[in-house]
């Protein structure tokens, strides 16, 4: 089975049998399949048949509006990139392109023989689109982005069922019955931790005030840090959010509060971070999935269309502490668990979680 079809699939044979209402990690397979429910066939990358049959070098182009060093996503999806190209022996580049540059800066690695866009986030949607359209014989991957092409495969996260588990844990920590949220931008895709968040909070215990607040970037810590105080001072004692470079104010808020006032991390694994305040991490397997796909393509096996990252697929989950890192009662721990499992296996529905074809649809 190939590496992609292993990555985003393997669980969904399994979780078809249990029945019911299909998630979005059960995007059918090119093998179970009709191609209008999956975007696009399977088909051989026309990159990847070039360089095996030597007539081309396979060269990938990471395009980022965001700066690597953010400890999240960014980083995330380039050090699977890298792995793949390393493990493949093809050379990747990397431009953190500005703002009114996106397609320009497409374009040029195009220009320069680069056969394998890899661009990261929502901001840069248009862009590529557009570019993916003028160059059919190139192929796209947009990572953390819903969106599909004939040349285009978007692979995304939805994270309403991971979080929810936070959700979970937070409510089940919280010593003032205050908990709350610290977003990087206020838009669809932060809301999807934020809605799995409040539903899993509700879960354990409908009276807990969740506060809200936004940073407006998704590279300001200072500012980061400024709300998380606000938060903690306004009686929050658990506090999570998903800011990427932003965050990481977040634990610094955490740390100058001291004892009894937690954090949890997002994307990465940041458990180790700051000992005995980071409860868990919500992580969400970029870097697998970044360096599968970038082996895939370059042995000449390009899938266009979306593949989504869940709970149930095993690629976003809550990782809780260690014991050497944060002290968690066990039947909180024992909780968390079984509240994962339940999802996993329908017992638990989580609401705001699409199936696939809703998924789809916002993207016709």
């Amino acid at each position: 089975m190939k590496r992609k079809t292993a990555l985003l699939v393997a669980a969904c044979a399994a979780l078809m049998a249990l029945g019911g209402c299909q998630k979005v990690n059960e995007a059918p397979t090119t093998e179970a399949a009709p191609q209008a429910e999956t975007g696009a066939a399977t088909k051989k990358d026309p990159a990847g048949e070039k360089a095996e049959e030597g007539k081309g070098v396979n060269k990938v182009a990471y395009i980022t509006a965001q700066r690597l060093g953010d400890d999240g996503p960014v980083d995330m999806v380039y050090r699977g990139i890298k792995a793949g190209c390393d493990e493949a022996g093809i050379e990747v580049h990397v431009v953190e392109a500005k703002k009114g540059e996106y397609e320009e800066s497409m374009q040029a690695m195009v220009s320069e023989g680069y056969n394998l866009i890899f661009a990261v986030f929502p901001e840069l949607i248009d862009s590529v689109k557009a570019v993916s359209q003028q160059n059919p014989d190139v192929s796209f991957i947009h990572a953390i982005c819903a969106t599909k092409g004939d040349n285009l495969e978007g692979i995304c996260c939805y994270e309403q069922q991971s979080s929810f588990v936070m959700g979970v844990l937070a409510a089940m920590t919280t010593k003032n019955n205050k908990v709350a949220f610290v977003g990087g931008v206020d838009n669809p895709d932060t809301h999807r931790y934020l809605d799995g968040y409040k539903e899993g909070i509700e879960y354990v215990n409908p009276e807990i005030e969740v506060q809200t607040s936004w940073i407006g970037s998704f590279e300001d810590p200072a500012k980061a840090k400024e709300l998380a105080l606000v938060h903690y001072q306004n009686g929050a004692d658990v506090l999570w959010g998903s800011g990427g470079k932003s965050a990481l104010g977040l634990y610094e808020a955490a740390k100058e509060m001291g004892e009894g006032y937690y954090v949890m991390g997002c994307t990465d694994d940041n458990n180790g971070r700051l000992p005995g305040q980071v409860l868990a991490s919500h992580y969400e397997a970029w870097d697998t999935a970044a360096k599968d796909l970038v082996i895939d393509w370059n042995d000449g096996i390009f899938e266009p269309g979306l593949k989504v990252l869940t709970l149930e697929n095993g690629y976003a989950y809550c990782k809780l502490a260690d014991e050497s890192q944060c002290e968690i009662p066990q039947e909180v721990r024992d909780k968390v668990e079984e509240v994962t499992e339940q999802i996993k296996s329908g017992e638990i529905v989580v609401k705001s979680m699409p199936t696939y074809e809703e998924v789809i649809a916002t993207l016709e």
